[in-house]
């Protein structure tokens, strides 16, 4: 076997281990219910995921930076901050900061549950399936700013600054982040829309 099939296997085997899987389901019945709340009936599939989006950009906004003074530092060990995050998980969230076009919290910080503070990392990741698009640098930091709440105006700047504004510029925006997340977490993950607004494995 060569080393490039050899590779492509082990990153599959990475992807769909167990545990990613069972958390992947346990936020999904979570945004379920964030969209049963909002929408009641009329909730989708759809609206879960966005949900979920829009809790996590929340949710690491308000996340302390302490991160960036270890992150700076040049210290990394493996005990766990009073965060309740180690080094390696503090790691993991600035880098999808910085991937995700996210604004440094700028007020006073707010000590959230490690569980809160780990879905929204953990969901945030579903996002390289959005970068990894035609034009996905674009879309998933205008898929932000949408999550966080920026009017439509900055969002058409970001996604698609040489277009006419449109309401329909901002609905694209949406539809294609939720479109990308869902086929990802089917063809990694193994995860797809069932009864309701829950999922299942295939």
């Amino acid at each position: 076997m060569t080393t490039a099939a050899t590779t492509t296997i082990t990153h599959i085997k990475a992807v769909r281990r167990p545990s990613d899987i069972d958390d992947a389901l346990d936020w999904l019945a979570h945004g379920a219910e964030l969209a049963r709340d909002l929408k009641g009936d009329r909730a989708t599939h759809r609206d879960v995921i966005w949900q979920l989006l829009i809790e996590s950009v929340e949710t690491i906004d308000k996340t302390p930076d302490q991160e960036r003074r270890w992150l700076t530092s040049g210290k990394r060990s493996n005990w766990t901050l009073s965060t309740g995050m180690s080094h390696t998980e503090l790691a993991a969230l600035e880098r999808n900061r910085v991937l995700s076009a996210m604004k440094p919290f700028d007020g006073q910080a707010t000590c959230l549950p490690r569980r809160d503070e780990g879905r929204a990392m953990g969901v945030l990741e579903w996002m390289r399936w959005v970068r990894a698009a035609k034009s996905g640098d674009r879309l998933s930091k205008a898929a932000v700013a949408l999550a966080r709440g920026a009017d439509s105006e900055i969002v058409q700047r970001i996604y698609c600054p040489g277009r006419k504004p449109s309401a329909q510029n901002v609905f694209e925006v949406k539809t294609r982040t939720v479109g990308f997340i869902l086929t990802g977490l089917k063809n990694d993950l193994g995860i797809v829309p069932a009864d309701g607004i829950s999922f299942h494995r295939q």
